[in-house]
């Protein structure tokens, strides 16, 4: 007995989910707190490196890029789907970062998958100016093969921002969003042409290539930090917002790193070894972070893959902060259209022609040609949504207009059901039997009607000739043709 009962107790017992939840939560967020942590660490280490310098310049040159292709590995593994297994009781379910929540088809899925291609990419570009500058003693370092893997890793992170948002969009709301980035991108690139760009332009690198590659990396950092932007504010889920902060700040680290970058570049200023090696690093780390945090809310449930199904009082702050906001966020992209214009008039009325005026007049057309695009697809939302509107409208129209006929043939029925009983009693009409199941029953003004039983599984239907049965699927004669039939199966 005492074993009987020691198996029976040492029988794992069910957890609940809550308990379950509750642990994984835990333990998730102690996990991105770690990677936080580490993170700083390896920071203040590199600049620990960088300040004291050991050893002669080619071996810190060494070590610097080293290190920098190590660290920015450590951000391509925050990004991998890593798997957790609890302690404790909890060591029995082992559940993925994304399990539970997400479904296979969600496009957050792939956010992280596509910042961590970005990083892998940058991390190709690292190992070859590693190669080109430490093996090999290249004598020019800009440009080379290294800025291809530099530069691939944009269109990584570029779709994993378009990703991002937690609420389904469609694609045309994409495509206005993008639109909207590329205008403002467009606009400020014009102005930082012809008063800032330009003229460092034209007096650093002397190489074409030199320079449309120097001027690509701002160009294309700015592109994602106000794609980022845009999609921040055309977010309602705020759970999405921590997300984004992470993945703004590392932007915005990244843009600095390599707007300082362009420019000692193109004054030949650059070496390896200094403090702004920092920024490349620390940035793909919180760009590894953001994924591994998009992973920890998806988990926790913080981040749900569809629209939430708040309550009443949850959409009516989301339509209050929609209606509030909504008006400047669609001036948003229209900012920079009377500055360029106004630029353009000052270039065009200015002496003298070079490449800043044609510059100016480059970006205003592809500026109206972006804003002639932006006014399509916004046309298309918009109609788009009146046909949801629209269809929305027929739904209800249809049902309401369904009950009502349900409820007046029900009526209807009824008033038949009453007519036809007293018109049985009160006529009286005569009937036999043709055969089985078959009747005929005469009326009060002495017409015969013949009438058919008809079995539909356990239900019997008695259907008359007359003309009233043929519009009310009911009438006196198939009454009285169902009472004979009661009567004639009655046992006796």
């Amino acid at each position: 007995m005492a074993d009987t009962e020691t198996t029976v107790h040492g029988i794992p017992q069910p957890i609940p989910r809550e308990q379950v939840t509750g642990t994984l939560q835990g333990q998730y967020v102690r996990s991105l707190w770690k990677s936080v942590l580490l993170i700083l660490v390896l920071t203040v280490l590199f600049v620990t490196y960088l300040l004291m310098k050991p050893g002669g310049p080619n071996q810190v040159n060494l070590g610097d890029n080293l290190t920098q292709g190590l660290l920015e590995a450590v951000g391509l593994l925050l990004t991998l789907p890593l798997f957790w297994h609890g302690g404790g009781r909890g060591r029995r379910f082992p559940v993925p970062f994304t399990g539970h929540v997400a479904p296979a088809g969600t496009p957050q899925r792939w956010v992280p998958l596509l910042l961590g291609l970005g990083i892998l990419s940058y991390i190709v570009g690292q190992a070859l100016w590693t190669y080109n500058e430490d093996i090999a003693h290249f004598a020019v370092l800009f440009p080379t093969w290294a800025d291809a893997g530099y530069l691939g890793s944009y269109p990584f992170v570029l779709l994993a921002l378009l990703l991002l948002p937690s609420r389904p969009l469609s694609a045309d709301t994409r495509s206005r969003i993008l639109l909207d980035s590329l205008m403002i991108m467009v606009g400020a690139t014009t102005f930082s042409w012809y008063f800032i760009l330009g003229p460092t332009i034209l007096q650093g690198a002397n190489t074409v290539l030199g320079q449309v590659i120097g001027t690509a990396y701002p160009l294309v950092t700015l592109v994602l930090i106000f794609c980022l932007l845009l999609l921040v504010l055309h977010s309602h889920d705020h759970a999405i917002r921590p997300v984004a902060l992470i993945l703004g700040l590392a932007f915005l680290i990244i843009v600095s790193t390599d707007s300082i970058y362009d420019y000692q570049e193109l004054h030949n200023m650059y070496a390896t070894g200094g403090l702004l090696d920092v920024g490349w690093p620390l940035g793909y780390m919180l760009v590894g972070l953001g994924a591994q945090a998009l992973r920890v809310g998806i988990a926790s449930g913080k981040l749900s893959a569809h629209l939430p199904a708040g309550g009443d009082a949850s959409r009516e702050r989301a339509g209050q902060s929609f209606s509030s906001s909504s008006l400047w966020k669609s001036m948003l992209p229209y900012l920079f259209v009377p500055l360029v214009i106004l630029l353009l008039a000052y270039t065009v009325s200015a002496p003298g022609a070079g490449i800043l005026k044609l510059g100016v007049i480059l970006g205003a057309a592809v500026l109206m040609g972006l804003l002639i695009l932006r006014q399509f697809f916004a046309l298309r939302e918009t109609l788009g949504h009146q046909q949801q509107l629209w269809e929305m409208r027929e739904q209800v129209i249809g049902a309401e207009l369904a009950r009502e006929k349900a409820e007046r043939l029900k009526v209807e029925r009824v008033l038949a059901l009453n007519e036809a009983l007293t018109a049985s009693r009160q006529g009286e009409p005569h009937a036999h039997i043709l055969a089985l199941g078959h009747y005929q029953v005469r009326d009060n003004q002495g017409l015969y009607y013949n009438v058919s039983l008809r079995e539909v599984g356990e239900h019997q239907t008695f259907e008359c000739e007359c003309p009233q049965y043929q519009r009310q699927a009911i009438c006196p004669h198939s009454l009285v043709a169902a009472a004979l039939h009661s009567a004639s199966e009655a046992p006796h």
